[in-house]
């Protein structure tokens, strides 16, 4: 029974035709993981781009000495609104949690950590306000948590 279907070419082009398309589609599988991670790449680093630019280190320092100081805090919400959309880009998938790691979880564990009371109260008025940034924050540790010796885990209390 088996000689039958081996001598029929129909046979053998459906087999070649399956093996074809099954090398398409892994192809084109492995096509998007790349071209993915590309475009996540390029926009990790447009964010590390604006995250260093000298103007928006003014920012920062401002919203750093705000929540240093426990004065207004309202200062701090342009950097919040940053890694909120920094967070964005993580739960939608664009950007790499490790990627994300890499490049902000020191920054943003700080910002979380001493903004934490601020971030809270603001989202019992507004309840989507700086969710994405508690989505980077909770992403980011799992990660950092790889890391038994990380002292951005157990922060002073005084940046708590």
């Amino acid at each position: 029974m088996l000689s039958k279907y081996l001598a029929d070419p129909n046979w053998w082009l459906a087999i070649l035709t399956l093996l074809g398309l099954i090398v398409a589609i892994v192809t084109l599988r492995n096509q998007t993981k790349s071209f993915k991670l590309t475009i996540g790449a390029d926009l990790a680093m447009k964010l590390d781009e604006r995250f260093n630019d000298p103007e928006f280190l003014d920012v920062r320092r401002t919203a750093a000495q705000a929540l240093r100081a426990g004065s207004v805090l309202k200062q701090a919400e342009d950097v919040f609104d940053f890694f909120d959309t920094v967070g964005l880009f993580v739960r939608l998938k664009a950007l790499d949690p490790e990627i994300a790691h890499s490049l902000f979880f020191h920054w943003a564990n700080l910002y979380w950590c001493t903004g934490e009371k601020y971030i809270k109260a603001q989202r019992r008025m507004t309840k989507l306000r700086w969710n994405d940034l508690e989505t980077l924050y909770r992403a980011t540790c799992v990660i950092e948590a790889h890391d038994a010796s990380s002292g951005d885990l157990h922060l002073p209390p005084e940046l708590n």
